[in-house]
């Protein structure tokens, strides 16, 4: 029994070695990686002079579309214009879009009402599409219609793109509002997240995915990517194949957006979109449940109750957490203490995961904003 005891607490001493070591490997790739990322405010650049279009997808945006797309107009640009294509809507998003229209007195919002969708097109991507064809400017500008700006923010983005010979700009909105357990949520999310686009090194960013007409259109515009749930990453990733020039930057104090007020807001709007980054495959599912199962919930758990050398290990897998924790604070404004919360989270994240493989398997498909859209079809364009 006490050799059975013994080798026991070897495997949990070599256990922890092993976290250890992935997660310092993580959080240098995270470190580093953050040092290529700009914070765009922040920077020091001329005046983008270039003329760009905003296209916005809208389906029962009521709430929020009237402030947000009143931002856009706002915006300083020599030459712009703010194309909103309300797709489907069955709230008061034509009569918001309506009043927008009287507010603008430069006319420079255009309307686009969609009644039908095509066969074979996710919603939001056929919406963009149509936006985008009715562009006319040089720089295209994709963002959503919750998405709020700051005056100079395009006068800002042009500017970075010019100096810099970019050829698409994607920026990480400011996350503003909601539960202290989804801010909590959010800081986690703002973590992994960020490493994940360092890991996959392209970027894609819904909210504000900016890049040159031409370039767009040499990417296959989103007739492409049909059913792409995830068409901003997938659009970043072609673009960076083709040899054009991508960064990713924070937007913070230029863009921003509530993403979601609470928990369950959360784990509903990440049904769409979680198993589609794992290209609909339940292997990966399986896979990165028990990594981060691993990484993110047993050190805090291994801590208090592992043998003494393991709770040591464990307590340097927290304290490099702590750091990450520290140092995200400085880009996000979120609170270190958030930290003690990163178990809940990451339970948060792989029961959104795995209710994301299970509802799209059981209905077949993936239903979003009142359409179901084969799995089948997903995963053949996936």
């Amino acid at each position: 029994m006490i050799n059975l005891r013994a080798r026991g607490d070897v495997l949990v001493i070599w256990a922890a070695l092993i976290t250890l070591l992935i997660v310092m490997v993580i959080s240098i790739q995270w470190f580093v990686g953050l040092q290529k990322i700009p914070v765009l405010v922040k920077e020091t650049v001329p005046d983008g002079k270039e003329s760009v279009s905003i296209v916005v997808a809208a389906r029962n945006e009521e709430k929020r579309i009237f402030s947000a797309v009143k931002t856009m107009l706002d915006l300083h640009a020599v030459q712009l214009e703010v194309i909103v294509v309300n797709d489907r809507s069955t709230d008061g998003t034509a009569a918001e879009l309506r009043r927008l229209q009287e507010y603008d007195d430069r006319a420079r919002l255009r309307v686009i009402h969609i009644n039908s969708l095509p066969d074979g097109w996710l919603g939001k991507n056929h919406a963009l599409y149509r936006g985008a064809a009715a562009a006319s400017n040089k720089w295209l500008l994709f963002t959503d219609a919750d998405i709020y700006f700051q005056p100079s923010t395009l006068q800002k983005a042009v500017g970075w793109c010019l100096e810099n010979k970019l050829d698409h700009l994607a920026l990480i909105p400011e996350n503003r509002g909601g539960t202290k357990m989804y801010r909590a949520f959010h800081s986690y999310w703002s973590i992994i997240g960020v490493w994940n686009f360092i890991q996959l090194k392209h970027a894609g960013i819904g909210a504000f995915n900016m890049m040159k007409k031409s370039v767009y259109e040499a990417c296959g515009t989103h007739q492409s990517l049909r059913t792409a749930p995830d068409d901003d990453l997938k659009l970043g990733k072609r673009l960076v194949r083709l040899g054009f020039r991508q960064q990713l930057g924070l937007g913070s104090g230029l863009v921003s957006v509530q993403w979601y007020e609470t928990i369950p807001e959360t784990v509903q709007g990440l049904e769409k979109n979680l198993f589609a980054f794992m290209r609909y495959h339940f292997s990966a599912v399986f896979f990165f449940t028990a990594l981060l199962t691993f990484l993110h919930i047993v050190p805090f758990i291994g801590v208090f109750t592992a043998p003494s050398a393991a709770g040591i290990i464990w307590g340097a897998v927290l304290t490099i957490y702590v750091f990450m924790y520290m140092w995200n604070c400085r880009l996000t404004g979120e609170p270190p203490l958030h930290v003690f919360a990163m178990p809940a989270a990451a339970a948060v994240f792989l029961y959104s995961l795995n209710r994301s493989a299970y509802k799209t398997w059981r209905r077949g498909g993936v239903e979003w904003r009142g359409t179901v859209y084969p799995l089948s079809e997903l995963k053949r364009k996936s």
